[in-house]
């Protein structure tokens, strides 16, 4: 289900607010922010438990992932994204916790809005998403890589090589297709600030290698391992579905 954490919220300059929600499960986090302006100053962090999801990755990176993949909105005066963290199973003593940061020093954030969906019982698959800037980097489980900039990266053509048990690629940060290239699918401005540099298949550990000076970052999807406990949970409120579910809705799956 849908909830809402925060509306119309305003964060001061420099500072942050944490938005607590107490769940069964989590799924994924939507943010708007409408500030003239402002809207791309933020720094997201989400926690579940004491386990840190998404490591304070700023919302150009996130606006621009998911303008890619789920039709987020990038824009400085109107900002809106998605953040799939896959499905998280909470403990009974955890909770779901969404901070953002301001990272303009001079000037608030003004209608901020956050909301989550939560709930979603029967699948139990983490995701996290980390953001590195080094050039040199190693990720575990990795399942999508993106690299991104402020700016435009199509004059870029230095070569970004990705290493995993399945593939060894050097793919230029320029137009083209998937994993051989960066993805830019659209002529729109904002395609070619964001690259899809690889996308595996299944869980694999991966190295990255870079020497751009554009690039901003490079936001890394990863699988996040499994505990016996809350896989049991989460089999456990899947039952508990099934049986709430019509003849017709269980022929349906």
């Amino acid at each position: 289900m849908l909830v809402t954490l925060g509306s119309n919220e305003t964060i001061a300059a420099a500072g942050s607010q944490t938005f607590q929600y107490a769940c069964n499960s989590a799924q994924s986090i939507y943010i708007e922010c409408s500030d003239s302006g402002d809207a791309l100053d933020g720094y997201l962090t989400i926690q579940i438990g004491n386990d840190v999801v998404c490591n304070d990755i700023s919302f150009h990176a996130l606006a621009l992932v998911s303008y890619l993949s789920d039709g987020g909105r990038y824009n400085t005066s109107d900002a809106t994204f998605r953040v799939n963290i896959g499905s998280h199973v909470l403990e009974p003593l955890e909770n779901l916790y969404v901070t953002i940061r301001n990272g303009d020093a001079a000037n608030s954030m003004t209608a901020v809005d956050v909301s989550a969906i939560v709930n979603e019982g029967g699948t139990y698959a983490p995701i996290k998403w980390t953001n590195y800037s080094d050039k040199v980097f190693t990720d575990s489980n990795t399942l999508e890589i993106y690299a991104w900039h402020t700016a435009t990266l199509m004059t870029d053509t230095s070569a970004f090589t990705i290493r995993n048990q399945a593939y060894s690629a050097t793919p230029q940060v320029a137009s083209g297709v998937v994993v051989s290239r960066a993805s830019v699918q659209a002529d729109t401005g904002n395609a070619y600030q964001i690259g899809t540099m690889a996308k595996n298949q299944v869980p694999l550990d991966t190295s990255v290698n870079y020497s751009s000076t554009t690039i901003s970052g490079v936001v890394c999807l990863s699988a996040m391992p499994k505990f016996p406990s809350k896989a049991q949970s989460s089999k456990k409120s899947g039952q508990a579905v099934l049986r709430a579910m019509t003849s017709a809705e269980r022929k349906a799956l």
